[in-house]
């Protein structure tokens, strides 16, 4: 019997609470107060007084004072108490509807979760059928037919052939330095090399290059841009799909992080939440920045290493593009020794201030330290 009264206890302070607990009581005190004094006053004015004079004539006055006394009193307290329970109703339907709002929050929560995932990793079947359909036209004559013949290289293997298109431009980019270096140096020994023709070959260089030699001498952090560009202008139609639609898968992820972060912020400053930080940082927040982090590592674990070099250059010509890039860390398993200028091009992706956004130092790794004993 105890342990019932408990388990009722316990139900009750859960539905109303104990403030709800100490008005209901008082409400039920005031009723039976109220039943009370109309059983004594009843119970009194019943042997003293007679209502009904001569069996005939109901004695107006007596009543009238009976019954401004069980008005005055009794209602009142009655009201009292009715008052009480009508607060406590709308304060336990107020409390219902705030649990069906948290279920129904909870319940969007879930659906929203579930409905990015679902548009994500369709974006990343996507990705997967652009790359696999990512083509190269070769076009040959076959003396043996006399004819003209065309040729398809594809997937991984049309990114190695574009991979290798531009280290060979790497190679004659630094032929082209040489050449250029003979150009402006008036003690060649060469009589074949003339002023005029040292001339003609500068400009052709800053047409090839879109830069003037001179500039590139003097900045060589330019010098992998201008073999990308180089790259990227003949593979075009190959590049140009393929890189758009990961910047978009990127901005899908950091659109989502932060409207979820931008939620958790707004929810501790009206107090509906409390943030609870560990080592200065706010523990939703990091939860929140790791889970969206492993969402794009699903993205890079698609990429090859030839595709996350393309994807290291090819940033650096869209700031918006390289700081999704860099913000992910998505070229985290690049090997910096198939950078074209390690100790130079490294640095395109050190820390820097966005607005009010720190956007990290991408570190990258070479052979030795991955395969470090």
């Amino acid at each position: 019997m105890i342990q019932y009264l408990i388990f009722k206890f316990r139900k009750t302070k859960e539905k109303y609470g104990l403030f709800g607990i100490s008005l209901l009581i008082i409400s039920v005190i005031s009723i039976i107060v109220g039943i009370y004094i109309s059983y004594v006053f009843f119970s009194k004015i019943s042997t003293s007084v007679r209502l009904i004079e001569n069996g005939e004539k109901i004695n107006e006055q007596l009543t009238g004072v009976i019954g401004d006394f069980v008005g005055g009193i009794v209602g009142t307290i009655w009201s009292f108490a009715g008052v009480i329970l009508f607060f406590l109703a709308l304060r336990l339907q107020s409390r219902e509807l705030s649990l069906q709002l948290e279920e129904l929050k909870d319940t969007k929560e879930v659906f929203q979760s579930q409905q990015f995932e679902n548009t994500f990793f369709n974006l990343l079947k996507n990705h997967n059928e652009i790359r696999l359909n990512t083509e190269i036209k070769h076009k040959s004559f076959n003396s043996s037919t006399q004819s003209n013949e065309t040729t398809y290289t594809r997937g991984n293997a049309a990114f190695e052939e574009i991979k290798d298109f531009f280290i060979k431009e790497k190679s004659n980019l630094e032929d082209n330095f040489k050449k250029a270096e003979k150009s402006i140096n008036e003690t060649t020994e060469d009589k074949y090399w003339t002023k005029e023709i040292s001339e003609k070959f500068l400009e052709k260089f800053e047409k090839h290059y879109t830069t003037p030699y001179d500039k590139l001498k003097h900045n060589p952090e330019l010098n992998s841009k201008v073999v990308f560009k180089l790259t990227y202008s003949k593979f075009n139609s190959q590049l140009s799909h393929y890189f758009r639609n990961i910047y978009h898968i990127l901005l899908y992820i950091k659109e989502n992080e932060e409207s979820e972060l931008s939620s958790i912020l707004v929810s501790e400053m009206r107090g509906k939440k409390i943030g609870i930080y560990i080592n200065k940082e706010n523990v939703e927040v990091s939860r929140i920045k790791n889970k969206y982090k492993k969402y794009s590592q699903f993205l890079q674990a698609q990429m090859s290493n030839t595709e996350l070099l393309l994807l290291f250059y090819n940033a650096l010509f869209f700031p918006k593009a390289k700081k999704l890039v860099q913000y992910y860390d998505l070229i985290e398993n690049l090997n910096i020794d198939d950078l074209l200028y390690p100790e130079v091009d490294i640095e395109y992706y050190d820390q820097y201030q966005d607005n009010f956004e720190l956007i990290p130092k991408s570190s990258l790794k070479s052979k030795d330290e991955i395969m470090e004993i």
